[in-house]
């Protein structure tokens, strides 16, 4: 046979005899982590890591829901170490499996952890391996990390998914919890113009009793996984927390408004009974402007919506009381923002991105205010907020208005 043809026979004849991956896990070898807790051993000086890993049998035996197997489809185990590394190798010490974070979808962290030892390690550490996900949702929760692995989620197999679809829905539907993904959370720490911001979650109930198998079972749950506040970061260490009123605050100013509920006075003389006006479209752009004393931040908001909910016997086809209704809406919006701007300044934390904004469109007056200790002292904002009420649904009158009085 020619040699010329010999050649390529013998090295397509290798090409298959290596196909194989040399560095391929199989299946049955590994442990799939569903999420991951951050905890301190400050006795110790050890970092204690939680994960919550997937039990495929018990996942492939339930028909619905959380419910309807007597395995638990997720066991839960903690290693520590004087490293973040050192933690996760010990792992090996109580597993026959490989830890696989791949499908790893929730990071939790401890308060103390932020406070004191900072995120840079952790940050160093997750961002590394191959197999990583960036995607992940990050979270602070002022209590022990790891028993928010602990309690039951139902209508969900894996709690550690159904703690991110709760982020998720409310990052969505409520605007006021933002879900700050890892390489999200990176980018903000690294970046000298801006501060990060992580959302609080928290547990709220008895804790024991939603941790065994038979609180699905039962009708009502006795405890559930709330979102709460937003934590504040400077550099890579948490200083502070935000409400939620704030937290709405810095969504305006953030322009990270799709969807939220905003509940308001609808009678100026009876400030107790509130209407809700449904936001579906928002936009919020930030000018800089220099003066002498200072830089003054105008920042214009245009919220539109429908009304959801209307507690007072006003003529809604009147576009008079529609105006009136759409004042107090303002009013609201403006009051929102305000306690976000005050917060951040009382921190000192610029969670908004004001100074990235100040940065593009006045780049001589960014170099001027980064050299300030207290940069958002010098900033002064101004507010341009507009609300279009452009429906009020089914009902063009209040149901109130419908009632006849009885005899």
């Amino acid at each position: 046979m020619d040699r010329n043809r010999i050649i390529p026979i013998v090295m397509l004849i290798f090409l298959l005899l290596l196909s194989g991956c040399w560095d391929s896990n199989e299946l049955n070898s590994l442990s799939f982590v569903a999420a991951t807790a951050i905890d301190r051993d400050e006795d110790r000086k050890q970092w204690v890591i939680s994960f919550q890993v997937v039990i495929p049998q018990a996942i492939a035996t339930q028909t619905g829901g959380g419910a309807g197997g007597s395995q638990s489809p997720v066991t839960i185990f903690s290693t520590r170490g004087r490293t973040i590394r050192e933690a996760m190798q010990n792992a090996s010490l109580e597993t026959s499996r490989t830890l696989f974070f791949g499908h790893n979808s929730v990071l939790i962290m401890n308060e103390g952890v932020a406070r004191t030892e900072g995120v840079k390690q952790m940050l160093d550490f997750f961002l590394r391996p191959i197999e990583s996900r960036e995607t992940m949702s990050v979270l602070l929760t002022k209590g022990k990390a790891s028993d928010l692995l602990e309690v039951f989620i139902p209508l969900e197999k894996i709690n550690g998914n159904a703690i991110q679809r709760v982020i998720e829905q409310s990052h969505d539907k409520l605007s006021q919890v933002q879900n700050i993904k890892l390489i999200d959370f990176a980018t903000m720490v690294a970046d000298p113009n801006s501060d990060a911001k992580v959302p609080e979650v928290r547990i709220s109930g008895n804790k024991q009793s939603q941790s065994s198998l038979d609180a699905l079972k039962s009708t009502r749950s006795k405890a559930v996984i709330k979102l709460g506040d937003l934590g504040v970061f400077r550099h890579d260490k948490l200083i502070g927390w935000m409400n939620r009123r704030e937290s709405r605050g810095v969504a305006w100013l953030s322009n990270e408004v799709s969807q939220m509920i905003i509940v308001f006075p609808c009678d100026e003389r009876n400030p107790d009974q509130l209407s809700s006006f449904a936001v579906i479209k928002s936009s919020t752009e930030l000018d800089p402007k220099v003066h002498a004393d200072g830089i003054v931040m105008d920042v214009r908001v245009k919220a539109e919506g429908v009304l959801d909910e209307m507690s007072c016997p006003m003529k809604l086809k009147d576009p008079d009381v529609i105006k009136v209704l759409e004042r107090a809406i303002e009013d609201e919006i403006k009051e929102e923002i305000q306690a976000a701007w005050s917060k951040m300044r009382e921190l000192n934390a610029d969670v908004a991105g004001i100074r990235n904004v100040i940065h593009r469109k006045q780049p001589v007056a960014w170099r001027k205010l980064s050299q300030s200790k207290q940069p958002l002292e010098q900033i002064e904002i101004r507010m341009h907020v507009k609300a279009s009420i452009e429906n009020t649904n089914m009902l063009y009158q209040p149901f109130s208005n419908m009632l006849e009085p009885k005899q």
